[in-house]
């Protein structure tokens, strides 16, 4: 008998209880019962003599010799002086919770890796018990963003469902942690999310890396006094990237059916960087310059754009000449594709020049990004909005961690 006390002692390490085996078949019932004749008050931490009741409970633990196990005790209704009516605080486990607080810590660790579902099949809980506890576990962690002190922010959109529905991500730039999730990506949304940073915080931030999304410029320049906005250059090249495209398959249209065969399927090599071509890659593609003069053009225009953005050796002021010189290049030859790049790009050219002062870009959101769709997928999909947001708060606070 000692050495079973001993054994249970170990595996149920509660203070002012002693154990009794109850059940110990297909599924283990741990009895426990209590030495003491005071509570503690949940309000006021103090020991409460007053009792007004007890009522048997039973909740899950984790799995002894792999069998489900259960606590069965007396749980006690108190009356504390400090004028609190209701139940005991229990060390082991939350208030109205059918499972031990270690067993939560399970359960939230298992869905951190897996799905909701994948957790009510190892642990036989309801699926809607596994999401609550997680759910709850989760917003302990959001405290922890208030501490962050913002100098720099990113803010970015990434769709989450079909019919152009987004979700619209702040984040702490220098910790990647998210700060802010909200529906949408309007003006009125991103600014009153901004302003429940507090005035304080918002005189602070300093810089702020997004694309050039008129509602983001908008909210960010009237809640934040002191912000420099930082257009960031992969959006820049993208839209150079779409407008090579657009050249390729008007070219591609005209061409004959020679031409045709040796086009196909040579989309991603035109729009790759050339440093980054294999040698094999680099003969397909001078094949395919051969012939074409304003594809040709065209893909030098992508690639001396790139060179201005990757350029570290340059002045400040030999940068601005490389652009108003790509600005002529793209006028100069007739590029009709390329003009609304140039008119983009000089409208928010204050911007784009930022970046090559301070060198902010949002690569950190863009894997952050493919983290989220990660998430989506092993979930087939979040019906329950809040959840998601959660699990994005959760995934970025690892960081912080």
């Amino acid at each position: 008998m000692t050495t079973l006390f001993c054994l249970l002692r170990n595996l149920f390490p509660f203070k002012g209880y002693k154990y009794c085996v109850l059940e110990a078949g297909e599924v283990v019932r741990i009895g426990l019962i209590c030495r003491r004749k005071t509570s503690l008050c949940p309000e006021c931490k103090k020991r409460c003599k007053e009792i007004e009741a007890e009522y048997e409970r039973t909740v899950r633990d984790l799995d002894l010799v792999q069998r489900r196990c259960y606590l069965v005790f007396k749980e006690k209704k108190i009356r504390c002086s400090c004028g609190y009516r209701g139940v005991e605080e229990l060390d082991f486990v939350t208030k109205s919770r059918r499972v031990t607080k270690r067993m939560e810590t399970f359960i939230v660790t298992l869905c951190e890796e897996t799905t909701v579902k994948t957790v009510a099949e190892i642990t036989g809980l309801d699926w809607k018990t596994i999401k609550k506890i997680d759910k709850d576990y989760i917003r302990t962690l959001l405290p922890e963003i208030s501490t962050l002190n913002i100098r720099r922010i990113a803010i970015d959109e990434i769709a989450i469902m079909k019919g152009h529905k987004y979700f619209t991500i702040i984040r702490d730039y220098d910790t990647g942690v998210v700060i802010k999730i909200l529906l949408g990506r309007c003006y009125e949304d991103v600014k009153n999310a901004l302003l429940e940073l507090g005035a304080e915080r918002l005189m602070k931030i300093e810089y702020a890396s997004l694309d050039m999304w008129d509602p983001y410029i908008k909210a960010i320049t009237e809640v934040c006094p002191n912000v420099k906005l930082v257009f960031d250059k992969f959006h820049v090249v993208k839209k150079v990237n779409e407008a090579l495209d657009k050249v390729r398959k008007s070219v591609f249209a005209e061409a004959d059916e020679e031409e045709r065969k040796m086009m196909k399927h040579k989309r991603f090599i035109i729009l790759k960087k050339e440093n980054n071509l294999e040698k094999k890659e680099k003969e397909e593609l001078q094949e395919i310059m051969k012939n074409n003069n304003t594809l040709y053009k065209a893909y030098l225009l992508k690639e001396q754009i790139l060179s201005i953005f990757d350029d570290k050796k340059s002045t400040f002021e030999q940068i601005q000449k490389r652009l108003q010189g790509w600005f002529e290049n793209v006028l100069s030859n007739d590029m009709n594709t390329f003009v609304p790049v140039v008119n983009t790009m000089q409208h928010y050219f204050y911007g784009i020049l930022n970046y090559f002062r301070y060198r902010m870009t949002n690569a950190i959101a863009e894997g952050f990004n493919t983290k989220i769709n990660i998430i989506k997928r092993r979930a087939f999909g979040f019906s329950d909005l809040e959840y998601f947001m959660l699990k994005i708060y959760q995934s970025s606070l690892k960081r912080f961690a």
